[in-house]
């Protein structure tokens, strides 16, 4: 696999980590889990900071790393999830975090784009 192809399988892991509340709630909420990867913290992280997207989308629309009708469909959720602040900027209470209707409506657009964007890859023009 080429940079670009592993780059973008991690994009759309990221993305449904963020747009599934039922993953959420079975990886966050498990006491088991030791694995750090499994929380808010990380699934924002791994989407902002390893994926390189705090600019925006300025640098991997550079590269073609994604199109523009892909920022297209999903820059409005990109840009709430970048605004999202869980109550009382609390990022460990993953239980208030997915009770808070800010989280779950954020989710719930997210997932619209996950179906968008999957429509748009199974279009046979794209």
């Amino acid at each position: 696999m080429s940079e670009k192809e592993i780059w973008r399988e991690r994009w759309l892991v990221s993305i449904n980590e963020l747009t599934s509340i039922d993953l959420q709630k079975k990886s966050w909420l498990m006491k088991e889990n030791e694995n750090p990867h499994w929380s808010f913290i990380e699934f924002t992280s791994c989407y902002f900071d390893d994926l390189c997207l705090d600019d925006d989308y300025l640098d991997v629309l550079k590269s073609n790393w994604v199109s523009t009708e892909e920022f297209e469909i999903l820059k409005n959720w990109h840009f709430k999830l970048k605004s999202y602040n869980p109550p009382n900027d609390d990022c460990y209470n993953h239980e208030l975090i997915l009770k808070d209707i800010n989280w779950i409506e954020l989710v719930e657009s997210g997932k619209k784009v996950r179906v968008e964007l999957l429509n748009f890859f199974t279009n046979p023009e794209n």
